[in-house]
């Protein structure tokens, strides 16, 4: 819709992600020196996880890349050693991280854009989905309650295109955080005090 003005930009990271047999009820992120690794139960028996690592676009895969996230994370706390250990080599995804340059309109005409198709955004905050979902329910809203097809359009764009970019903002900016490699323990403070605050009224 756009042509190749706005394309999608490389944030920084190489991902690793899957699912591994194992019946854990520990949940949530680490973060380290330049990379961080998630855990998130699937149901019973199974648990999603990923990783990630700051490296630059373009950074040859590893020829194995159960060997690579054991020397990467195989130190760190339980049960990330043994979420490792359950990984089988076909059951491993890994990609580089992309973004979506801001769009100036998700519309055209009578096209409107939706999901990562308007706003492609890292996956650090987990919002892609949700968003995209949100998108749908606004779409047909505005459609409903829009006199004609163009007028309806223009409303969603209204309604969308500045907190879908919003956020897809903080995800980069939160992606950026969890992949510092100086000054840890200045990092770790911050998010510590915003984390006391609580979040904004």
């Amino acid at each position: 819709m756009h042509g190749g003005r706005y394309p999608l930009r490389y944030a920084g990271a190489v991902a690793w992600r899957g699912v591994v047999d194992l019946d854990l009820t520990e949940a949530g992120e680490t973060w380290g020196r330049g990379r961080k690794f998630g855990l998130t139960p699937a149901g019973p028996g199974r648990t999603n996880w990923y990783a990630a690592v700051r490296l630059p676009e373009g950074h040859p895969a590893p020829p194995d890349d159960r060997a690579e996230l054991r020397r990467l994370f195989g130190d760190w706390h339980r049960p990330v050693p043994q979420v490792l250990d359950a990984l089988t080599e076909e059951g491993i995804l890994r990609h580089e991280i992309h973004d979506l340059t801001p769009l100036p309109s998700y519309v055209s005409g009578r096209t409107a854009l939706l999901g990562d198709a308007a706003h492609a955004m890292t996956p650090d905050l987990g919002q892609g989905a949700c968003q995209a979902l949100i998108d749908a329910v606004a779409l047909a809203d505005c459609v409903r309650d829009a006199g004609d097809v163009p007028a309806a359009l223009r409303a969603y764009d209204g309604r969308r295109r500045r907190p879908t970019q919003r956020i897809a903002a903080g995800a980069r900016w939160a992606g950026r955080l969890a992949g510092v490699r100086r000054l840890l323990p200045v990092r770790d403070a911050l998010l510590r005090l915003a984390l006391a605050a609580g979040p904004p009224a």
